[in-house]
């Protein structure tokens, strides 16, 4: 993802949507702080009123880019 240096992480972080995907998970992602909000309480909506399985995922650009 976004300024990840560690080159091991990669694979991972790019099968997990793709894999909760294939599994029928919807996926929201959240790449700014004003998103928090409004996508978390959606994601609330449609877990507990539509019966979906849903994931938030927070980006590297969210949570910053670690330097090692």
């Amino acid at each position: 993802d976004f300024g990840e240096g560690n080159p091991w992480q990669y694979p991972m972080g790019q099968a997990v949507e793709p894999v909760l995907a294939a599994m029928g998970v919807i996926c929201l992602r959240i790449e700014h702080p004003e998103e928090v909000i409004p996508t978390v309480s959606a994601a609330v909506t449609m877990v507990f009123q539509g019966g979906s399985a849903v994931a938030v995922l927070l980006t590297q650009k969210l949570l910053g880019a670690k330097a090692f």
